[in-house]
């Protein structure tokens, strides 16, 4: 290739940049967007920043305890076999990768003695209640930011609620099925209309 071969090249090459520099400014120019001055719809910050995690879980789906109606511990045992690898859960049984969840429900988070919980889990303060074992289940790194289980958890509600019945079977004492709101109502509304005996 002789040097008026690479001329040719370089201004071809030169020709390509400046052509796609100027479509670049044509259509700046064409299609420019001055910034809004405010939104079109206005978000209310206030009211969603003060919206409790709570007020979204009950948007989400329903209560642990609107599903427990439905759990099934057949399906638990089935679904907990994708745990059975890290988990063990015979009364004394020993810890594989994760701890062993035999009695797991109800008692303090990251209190078995044979197991190395990760700083994350150790700073967790209160018991394995139905409400958090279900959040942890659902996605357990965004329930504990930290922590070392990698398993990426259980979509369906209906399987996160079989696996805590069954979890909830692994017990010396069973902790109580949670009750649902509605039923817990209506127990204290007829509590409160009985006249008072005594």
């Amino acid at each position: 290739m002789n040097s008026h071969d690479l001329n040719k090249v370089a201004m071809g090459v030169l020709m390509a940049l400046l052509f796609v520099l100027g479509l670049n400014n044509l259509s700046e120019v064409i299609f420019h967007q001055d910034p809004m001055a405010a939104n079109a719809y206005p978000i209310d910050v206030a009211s969603v920043a003060s919206a409790s995690v709570a007020d979204v879980v009950m948007e989400e789906g329903p209560t642990i305890a609107e599903m427990m109606q439905t759990a099934n511990i057949e399906k638990g045992m089935s679904v907990f076999k994708k745990c059975a690898a890290c988990h063990t859960v015979d009364n004394g049984g020993a810890k594989k990768i994760g701890p062993n969840l035999y009695g797991v429900l109800g008692n303090d988070i990251a209190t078995k003695a044979d197991f190395g919980y990760s700083d994350a889990m150790l700073a967790v303060e209160g018991a394995w209640t139905y409400e958090f074992l279900n959040t942890y289940l659902t996605k357990p790194k965004n329930a504990i930011p930290k922590n070392k289980m990698v398993f990426a958890g259980l979509k369906k509600a209906s399987d996160r609620a079989s696996v805590i019945l069954y979890l909830r079977s692994l017990s010396d004492a069973p902790m109580d099925l949670p009750v649902v709101a509605a039923v817990e109502e209506v127990v204290e509304d007829a509590a409160e209309a009985m006249p008072d005996t005594m």
